[in-house]
């Protein structure tokens, strides 16, 4: 769900999902019990089922024909007595060791049955509970449901794990585990597009009972207000914070256009960045803001930070940073609006290079369709981006001690510096710092670095 936000009515719909896994605890904690059975098999990959391209009945007509070699044999010694014993030899010893054989090579594919199919007997037994404020979202499912009865039937996959050792004998003997795992696999295959629905109901309601949890857990939050026909893009959120974050300090967005935060080393710039993404992204997902208020159009968020290079592709920084870029700007082709955050455009590269394409790609980014929030450590970029950008930044307080942070977004550019005040706070030499000091003011001053 958090790959892919959600349209109206879908939205409209978890929501209400998720209000009532809030509001009644009974109902919550008897859905996660009832969940909790099914298990969490992270082996397990469902594309098959619902993309089956397997529908070959031969291993199927294999198991029975030697299931009727058996019989035949056991038969014939019934019939014409011992001196046959040695003709039901072999299917009597060739059965197990084939059943073996086939039931390691497909256990993952047996297990993928089974858990479809116990997801399936979980919605049944939801339907009997007769609630009627669950029954409101799960009544398509039902339907769907009701056209899997020939699964529901069958039940899932015997083992003789648990079973006595005749009935482990004559399942080894006959296959019946073999056999009852392609008739099911089967028929999925023919009711894949039921069983699809039958999957994203329960996923549905799972996620509802995991957001709500989510909400307990966090001190601030509250349910989002997206207009999904807005004619601009904006976001006003009061309160933002970063919900991982014990004690953050909250701040508020307020986006009409697009935005460019400055600021110093360490005081804020990247956790605002992704507070604000989060914020946006859990939205339209999670139908849950880590903030106070918010109300904002609907988006397709884009985002470039934390990026590395690529060792092995022989990939650098820098072109994993223009890729990353490059991908912004191809949707923005594409219908809809466009929220994207970038950190330190363009890190990757030299300084005059850098500056001169961060402005054109910031230029660029702002369009009709887009809101893009960046930060920067380049304090230029305030100057040639005026206009389209507005400006923010974060700034520190220095005291004896060293630098202190508020965190707090504040309108304009920035006007500190702090980096250098950082290598005396982290133990350098005083001369290397007081020697960058002048290098520093002798640049602001003349424009040209000294020697």
């Amino acid at each position: 769900m958090l790959r892919r936000p959600m349209e109206r009515e879908e939205h409209i719909r978890q929501r209400g999902l998720i209000r009532l896994a809030g509001d009644r605890e009974a109902l919550r904690l008897r859905i996660q019990l009832l969940l909790s059975g099914i298990g969490r098999g992270r082996h397990i990959d469902l594309t098959e089922v619902f993309h089956p391209t397997d529908t070959s009945s031969f291993r199927l007509a294999l198991y029975i024909a030697l299931d009727l070699i058996l019989a035949l044999a056991v038969l014939a010694v019934a019939l014409l007595g011992v001196r046959y014993v040695l003709i039901a030899a072999v299917p009597f010893l060739f059965n197990p060791i084939f059943h073996e054989f086939r039931r390691t090579r497909y256990e993952h594919e047996i297990a993928r049955v089974n858990y479809c199919v116990s997801l399936a007997l979980a919605l049944k037994k939801m339907r009997k509970w007769a609630d009627r404020d669950l029954d409101v979202y799960l009544k398509d499912a039902y339907s769907h449901l009701d056209r899997m009865k020939p699964i529901l039937r069958a039940g899932p996959v015997m083992s003789g794990l648990n079973s006595d050792p005749f009935q482990a004998a004559v399942m080894n003997f006959f296959l019946l585990d073999l056999i009852s795992f392609e008739i099911l696999k089967k028929r999925l295959n023919r009711y894949h597009d039921h069983f699809l629905a039958v999957h994203e109901a329960v996923g549905r309601l799972d996620a509802a009972v995991a957001a709500a949890s989510f909400r307990q857990s966090m001190t601030t939050w509250c349910e989002p207000e997206i207009e999904f026909d807005a004619e601009r893009p904006f976001i006003r959120a009061e309160g933002v914070v970063h919900p991982l974050l014990e004690g953050a300090v909250p701040n508020d967005l307020s986006l009409e256009g697009s935005l460019l935060i400055t600021g110093s080393n360490a005081s804020g710039k990247s956790t605002f960045l992704r507070a604000s993404a989060l914020c946006a992204l859990l939205a339209e997902t999670l139908c849950t803001c880590p903030c106070g208020t918010y109300r904002g159009s609907f988006f397709r968020i884009y985002t470039s930070m934390a990026l590395s290079d690529d060792l092995m592709s022989g990939e650098s920084y820098f072109i994993a940073e223009i890729r990353s870029i490059k991908r912004v700007l191809d949707a923005q082709k594409e219908e809809g609006f466009i929220l994207c955050v970038l950190d330190e455009v363009l890190r990757g590269t030299n300084t005059v290079e850098r500056i001169a394409a961060s402005a054109e790609i910031l230029s660029a980014l702002a369009g009709k369709n887009t809101l893009c929030l960046a930060a920067t450590h380049d304090q230029e970029l305030c100057g040639l981006t005026s206009g389209r950008y507005q400006a923010a930044h974060f700034e520190e307080t220095v005291t004896d001690e060293g630098v202190a942070f508020d965190y707090r977004l504040k309108p304009g550019p920035a006007r500190s510096r702090n980096a250098i005040l950082l290598l005396k706070v982290m133990g350098f030499d005083q001369s290397i710092a007081d020697a960058a000091h002048e290098r520093a003011d002798a640049y602001m001053k003349t424009g040209k670095w000294t020697k």
